[in-house]
């Protein structure tokens, strides 16, 4: 899955895969970039809101998660407490 140099990581990678296991974290944009990135969704170059599909209550979520091998309406669900 990793390219180059990266290719055999530190980490046991195939023994993640093997066991399934969860690696909890982020794989993107370094955090000196977040910068220009909120400058760039400031400016208007960005929209993350597009990325949005749907705002649900937390009840709501049950009925969500067990229909999610069905088609849901693009773009990500969020759940409020409310």
């Amino acid at each position: 899955m990793l390219l180059g140099e990266q290719a055999t990581p530190p980490i046991p990678m195939n023994l993640v895969i093997a066991h399934e296991l969860e690696i909890i974290g982020s794989h993107g944009m370094q955090a000196f970039r977040y910068d220009a990135m909120l400058a760039m969704i400031k400016s208007g170059k960005l929209s993350p809101e597009k990325l949005l599909g749907r705002t649900i209550s937390l009840e709501e979520s049950i009925a969500a998660l067990m229909n999610m091998d069905k088609a849901n309406p693009p773009g990500v669900t969020v759940v409020t407490r409310f």
